[in-house]
């Protein structure tokens, strides 16, 4: 059941799903939101990017201060950073859907599905249609936020903070993706030739990297549980190195077909 504008404002008064909102934003079903005065933009590379590698994912990105206005060009993509800190409770979830005065003048932003427990500050990809270049200004609304209330019955196991790797939890709206979590419960080959296994992908609390949690898939005396920098584990190596048994490009690299065994052949 989607909740009215006044059961939205009672929300935010009451519950502070959200922070740094404009009370004449609420309306009879929907909350508007607004651009910050920071926008991420893709910088362009010349070479395929590889999406196990996370080094390289991390630094596509690009922070731009908007002062006044930018100027959004053609076919131009960008990540708005939102005005507005959402966070919601267990029994709420929220979507983000395209403002449409913007729309009918060609000017898109993605859908956004929020999930019950999600803390943060997210940014929005907006896209130019239009042959048009318009001027975007900070403050500008860009979109509406409608909640929705979930049945009885939620497990504290599914709300998104308790979710096995919440990535987005407490973001700052400066975090560009992070798609290789899809990596946890695959196997993956060393360059040596063993096989492991990625368990999870936790955060060190000092650096606030992503850090590879993996065991491997064959006895050792020493640990039957490592951990690696997510940079270090996708990052390119020299195929050419005398200990790359493998001939692989990277530290390791995903697998399906476990049949061939590199360290007996070798």
């Amino acid at each position: 059941m989607l909740l009215n504008g006044n059961d939205i404002k009672k929300l935010i008064e009451e519950e502070k799903v959200i922070e740094n909102f404009n009370k004449d934003y609420i309306s009879s079903g929907s909350c508007d939101i607004s651009m910050s005065n920071s926008i991420l933009k893709i910088k362009k590379t010349f070479r395929p990017i590889d999406l196990s590698e996370p080094e390289k994912i991390e630094n596509m990105y690009e922070e731009i201060n908007i002062n006044k206005d930018y100027n959004l060009k053609p076919n131009e993509c960008i990540f708005v950073i939102l005005n507005e800190k959402i966070k919601l409770p267990s029994n709420i979830v929220a979507h983000i859907r395209p403002r449409t005065s913007l729309s009918r003048l060609g000017i898109m932003i993605n859908l956004q599905h929020i999930n019950a427990g999600y803390e943060g500050i997210l940014n929005i990809a907006m896209y130019n249609l239009s042959p048009n270049t318009y001027k975007i200004k900070p403050g500008m609304r860009i979109g509406q936020i409608v909640f929705e209330e979930l049945t009885l019955g939620i497990t504290d196991d599914l709300i998104y903070k308790n979710e096995r790797t919440p990535i987005y939890q407490n973001e700052d709206g400066k975090v560009g993706s992070k798609i290789y979590v899809d990596f946890i419960g695959k196997v993956f080959r060393h360059f040596k030739g063993n096989y492991y296994y990625i368990e999870n992908i936790s955060m060190d609390s000092e650096t606030k990297e992503d850090i590879i949690v993996y065991k491997p898939l064959y006895e050792r005396e020493d640990s039957m549980l490592w951990t690696r920098p997510a940079k270090v584990f996708f990052e390119e190596i020299d195929q050419n190195r005398k200990d790359n048994i493998t001939k692989q490009k990277h530290r390791f690299e995903l697998v399906e077909d476990l049949s061939k065994d590199y360290i007996k052949e070798e």
